[in-house]
C-alpha cells in the first residue's frame, strides 16, 4: 500500500482538529451572544454546531484506530481478510478499515464506518 495514504490520515486528523476547534470557538460565540431573536432559531444553530462536533470526533476516533494499527506498511489492509483494502475507497474514507467485500459483514459491528463505494 501507498504510504502516502498513512501520512495523509495524520494531515487530515490535523484538519479535524483545527475544524474542531473552530467549532468550540463559533459554539461559545452563539452561546454568548444573548440578541437572539428567535430561540428556535438559536437552539437549531446550537443543534447543528453538536452534531458537526460529533461527527468530526467520530472521524478522530477512526483515524486514530487507523494510525494505531501500526507502521504505514500495515495500513490500507482490512481487518477482516487482510488484503489491501482499494486505493479508490482510501482515498473517499482514508480512515476505512475494511475492503468493500468485507464491509457489508462489518457493518453491524461498525456503525460509525461509513459505506463508501
Amino acid at each position: 500500500m501507498d504510504k502516502n495514504y498513512f501520512y495523509q490520515l495524520g494531515a487530515r486528523r490535523t484538519e479535524v482538529e483545527r475544524t474542531l476547534r473552530y467549532l468550540e470557538k463559533e459554539r461559545r460565540t452563539v452561546e454568548c451572544n444573548t440578541e437572539w431573536a428567535n430561540r428556535v432559531a438559536f437552539q437549531s444553530r446550537m443543534n447543528l454546531l453538536y452534531r458537526l462536533t460529533d461527527s468530526f470526533r467520530n472521524e478522530i476516533g477512526r483515524i486514530d484506530d487507523a494510525l494505531e494499527r501500526g507502521d504505514p506498511g500495515r495500513y490500507g489492509l482490512c481487518l477482516s481478510c487482510h488484503e489491501p483494502i482499494e486505493v479508490e475507497r482510501l482515498q473517499v474514507t482514508s480512515e476505512t478499515q475494511f475492503c468493500i467485500d468485507c464491509q457489508p459483514a462489518a457493518k453491524g459491528s461498525q456503525s460509525a464506518e461509513p459505506s463508501i463505494l
